[in-house]
């Protein structure tokens, strides 16, 4: 059975070694009065895209960092995740359409690829179905409407031995994929603060290059510090000693003056497999808070259970007859305070031991507003643009 991960975690794997942040020097065309985008594509950058893919209108995040692309994209329901399958040239790649729920019973299965050229406001290209018997034009073109925000991406990655005079010593490997709001508002001022808090930053660190170094800086001695006692216990085995940590930040909604952020941090330091986990944030840039659950739906534990029961079968493909032990640990689950949102529905996330063995991978269930609608909080209700 495939492991379930989410795909965005991806995108700090491929970072390079570097100490510095790495900056867009790019052209700018105007996309509106107020908006702009890059006629090039820049190293890393982050964009939302809207347009139509194989018919239908959608909303995509887009994220790039060297040479890796992430993201995804929802239109009538939920997140379909994008990952990198065959980088062309500097404006040409086909990413993988990746369904959290579609490919976890079935490692054969193909997925759907999105053929895109970069136009310079935009992309153009082609959806392909995994079994090749459907194709579908892409038109997407880059957007910030009112309510929404743009991003640019630092990063930072460093490396120490374990045994500096040694030929093939074990390492320690850190690394930080980080999102900037790039406005001047009051907003983005208050996404940044939260975004800084997110990767461990101080809300005053004006220099993200310097405050990722002190982390690091820290991370190595601690490391050190391991090495030390590993050689006084007389461990033999230095390939437990190749420790990596990761953190990594990615958008998974920007609109309606709602910024989700999936804050994934990924850990190794000895023993027989790391550990992963995501973590969402969603940011009320008009109040300035942290958004609850009861902020969203106000519903009793017992109901929001049934509804998450009665989704996580479907997308899972757990019969009636069949107990919820098939794919979790117990024969229920309880909702947590690790939830996120679209236009469409609701998700809860959990992570690996939480509800499920490490090699379930994360469990993902999502729940269509259509049926949380008696519950939603009106607020929140006429916020999303439901009636």
């Amino acid at each position: 059975m495939k492991k379930l991960i989410l795909y965005s975690a991806f995108g700090f794997l491929a970072l390079t070694a570097c100490n510095r942040n790495k900056s867009e020097n790019t052209t700018s065309a105007t996309l509106d009065s107020t908006k702009t985008v890059t006629a090039d594509l820049p190293e890393n950058f982050y964009k939302r895209l809207e347009g139509d893919v194989a018919g239908k209108h959608v909303v995509m995040n887009l994220k790039k960092t060297g040479s890796d692309y992430s993201g995804n994209y929802y239109y009538n329901g939920s997140w379909l995740n994008l990952s990198i399958d065959t980088l062309i040239g500097k404006d040409s790649i086909v990413l993988n359409e990746n369904n959290f729920s579609e490919y976890y019973f079935d490692e054969n299965a193909k997925s759907n690829t999105l053929a895109l050229k970069w136009t310079g406001n935009g992309f153009k290209g082609k959806w392909t179905s995994g079994k090749k018997d459907k194709t579908f034009d892409i038109d997407l073109t880059e957007k910030y409407p009112a309510g929404s925000y743009a991003f640019s991406i630092s990063t930072y990655a460093d490396s120490v031995k374990a045994f500096p005079n040694k030929a093939k010593s074990p390492q320690a490997d850190i690394s930080f994929n980080g999102l900037t709001a790039t406005g001047k508002s009051t907003a983005d001022t208050w996404l940044n603060q939260e975004l800084k808090k997110l990767m461990g930053l101080k809300a005053n660190q004006n220099d993200w290059n310097t405050g990722y170094k002190n982390l690091a800086t820290a991370y190595f001695a601690d490391y050190k510090n391991s090495v030390l006692d590993y050689a006084k216990d007389g461990g033999a085995n230095d390939a437990f000693l190749n420790y990596n940590n990761h953190s990594n930040q990615s958008i998974v909604y920007n609109d309606k003056d709602f910024v989700i952020v999936e804050q994934m941090d990924d850990d190794y330091s000895g023993g027989a497999h790391g550990n992963y986990a995501s973590i969402f944030h969603c940011l009320d840039t008009k109040t300035q808070k942290k958004l609850i659950l009861s902020d969203v739906v106000k519903v009793d534990t017992v109901i929001l259970g049934k509804l998450l029961e009665k989704n996580l079968r479907k997308q899972y493909n757990v019969k009636p007859e069949q107990q919820l032990t098939t794919v979790l640990f117990d024969d229920y689950i309880k909702p947590n305070n690790n939830f996120y949102f679209n236009d469409n529905g609701l998700a809860f996330l959990y992570n690996p031991y939480e509800v499920a063995s490490y090699a379930q991978g994360q469990i993902i269930v999502y729940i269509p507003f259509a049926e949380l609608k008696p519950y939603l909080v009106p607020a929140f209700a006429t916020r999303i643009g439901l009636k």
